[in-house]
């Protein structure tokens, strides 16, 4: 007849703790989206990489800086602009928007024409880990940023 000695037994419980706390869901299966709020924007510089409408973002590319919970700032490429921001959870809303009347060398239709035209229909917005994603009322996307810094 065998006999079990009590450090088996501690052996087995030990084991038992460590595969039950690999069954615990930890930090990473936790959704990447963050809330958005006016004060989270604030500091960092957003770089566009995607417009809706655009085949692709060229050099010089649109900007967005939130310089205080309700004040944003940027360039369209050619033409900077600053103006009233409104964020709460998943909303945003720029405007009224002012900008300088460069006069670029663009058409109608321009990668700046679009990026303006996103900012105005923006009524929705998200955080993804370094992305600002905006859109429209319906959740259409509008445009995409990165976190410069």
């Amino acid at each position: 007849m065998a006999t079990r000695t009590p450090g088996l037994k501690l052996v087995s419980l030990v084991l038992v703790a460590v595969l039950s706390a690999c069954a615990v869901p930890g930090p990473a299966s936790r959704s990447v989206d963050q809330p958005l709020t006016s004060t989270a924007l604030v500091g960092g510089e957003w770089v566009a990489f995607a417009i809706q409408g655009a085949p692709e973002v060229q050099v010089p590319k649109p900007k967005l800086r939130w310089t205080a919970p309700d004040q944003v700032t940027g360039t369209g490429g050619c033409n900077g602009f600053k103006g009233r921001s409104s964020a709460n959870l998943s909303t945003l809303q720029l405007g009224p928007l002012a900008s300088t009347g460069r006069a670029c060398l663009s058409m109608p239709g321009s990668q700046e024409d679009l990026f303006f035209k996103a900012l105005e229909l923006t009524r929705k917005a998200r955080v993804e880990r370094d992305q600002l994603i905006l859109m429209d009322d319906a959740g259409k996307q509008l445009a995409r940023f990165l976190r410069s810094n």
